[in-house]
C-alpha cells in the first residue's frame, strides 16, 4: 500500500510537472539559470549504489556480519544523498532560486523536498532494520525484503526524477 500510494503521488506530481514543462515556450524559463548538475549527479550515484548495497543485505542473509556490513553502507550512501540534497538547496538558494522565485524554482524544491521526506522514512526504516536485526530472529527475510522494496522504489523514484527535471 505504501508503494502505490507513494507510486500515485509521484505520478499525480509528474503530470502535472509534465503539462507544465510541454506548455512552456523555453526551458528553464526565460531569466532563470540552467541548474548545475553536480549535486544531483552525485545524488543519484549515491541512492543507486546504496540499493545495490541494499539488495546485497538480502541476498548475503545467511552471513548476518555480512549483511549488517551492507546495510551499513546502505545507510552511510542514504545519508551521504541527503547531504548532498541539502547541498543543492543551499546552490539553489546561493544561485537566487528561492521556493517563491516562481514555478521553476517551486517545482524543483517541491520534488526534492517530497522525495527527500520520503528518504528519511527509508533512513528510519533502515535504522529499525538494522535494530531488528541484532535482537530478532523471526521473519527476518520478510522483513529485510520489505525495507528493501520501499528502498529501491526511492531509488527508482530519484532515477526518473532526476531524468525528467534535469536532463529532458
Amino acid at each position: 500500500m505504501v508503494l502505490i500510494s507513494g507510486t500515485m503521488l509521484f505520478a499525480t506530481l509528474l503530470m502535472g510537472y509534465a503539462v507544465y514543462r510541454t506548455s512552456a515556450p523555453t526551458w528553464p524559463p526565460a531569466g532563470t539559470l540552467p541548474v548545475k548538475l553536480v549535486f544531483p549527479l552525485l545524488s543519484t550515484v549515491s541512492i543507486l549504489l546504496s540499493s545495490f548495497f541494499m539488495h546485497k543485505v538480502r541476498t548475503e542473509f545467511e552471513d548476518l556480519k555480512k549483511a549488517k556490513l551492507n546495510l551499513d553502507t546502505t545507510l552511510v550512501l542514504g545519508f551521504l544523498f541527503m547531504g548532498l540534497q541539502t547541498l543543492f538547496w543551499s546552490e539553489l538558494r546561493n544561485s537566487g532560486l528561492l521556493v517563491g522565485s516562481g514555478i521553476f524554482s517551486s517545482i524543483l524544491y517541491g520534488f526534492t523536498w517530497i522525495h527527500a521526506a520520503h528518504v528519511v522514512m527509508g533512513l528510519l526504516s533502515l535504522l529499525w532494520l538494522r535494530f531488528v536485526l541484532k535482537v530478532e530472529t523471526r521473519n527476518l527475510d520478510v522483513k529485510v525484503l520489505n525495507v528493501e522494496k520501499f528502498w529501491h522504489f526511492l531509488g527508482i523514484i530519484w532515477s526518473i526524477m532526476f531524468l525528467t527535471l534535469f536532463i529532458l
